[in-house]
């Protein structure tokens, strides 16, 4: 094959991957894109959770997360609306309810750690790799749906750049 041609390809392909980089992980854009995600695959798994202790009022869930070794911190947060037997995500991007249902920090390694799978015993590791606040009770009661949010933070794109 031609070098000019093999070349040529290359930084063809090196430009749409440049132009395409993936959005810092948990910062606003990637958290929109995390929403998508949620409505592809977790609307069954999340059903149960969002329907369980919803404030009427509020009429959704929110769940707010973040990066411990990005200074500062940023929240994020996806609000999920149980809607026609599905939980769907109404909004990705970042923080600003203020009375969110949860709110979840750990470092990268934990984060990767979690989003791989990796949750020790019975999923009890979960607690130890990460900080949490909100309701333990609905927590562990909803504990199998959890880990499918879990892992799914890592099924979308992003960089390790900090947001």
């Amino acid at each position: 094959m031609n070098k000019k041609v093999v070349l040529g390809t290359v930084l063809s392909l090196s430009f749409i991957s440049m132009s395409y980089a993936a959005d810092p992980w948990m910062g606003p854009e990637w958290t929109k894109k995390f929403c998508d995600y949620w409505n592809q695959n977790l609307q069954t798994t999340m059903a149960e959770w969002a329907e369980y202790n919803v404030k009427k009022e509020k009429g959704y869930k929110t769940i707010q997360f973040y990066r411990q070794d990005c200074n500062p911190h940023k929240k994020v947060e996806v609000r999920i609306k149980y809607e026609n037997g599905k939980a769907v995500c109404i909004y990705g991007g970042e923080a600003k309810d203020p009375n969110p249902e949860f709110v979840m920090y750990a470092t990268d390694q934990n984060w990767k750690s979690l989003a791989k799978g990796e949750f020790g015993f019975m999923g009890m590791g979960i607690m130890s790799k990460m900080t949490f606040q909100g309701s333990k009770v609905e927590a562990m009661k909803f504990m199998e749906p959890f880990k499918a949010f879990l892992i799914g933070l890592g099924k979308v794109p992003y960089s390790d750049s900090c947001p």
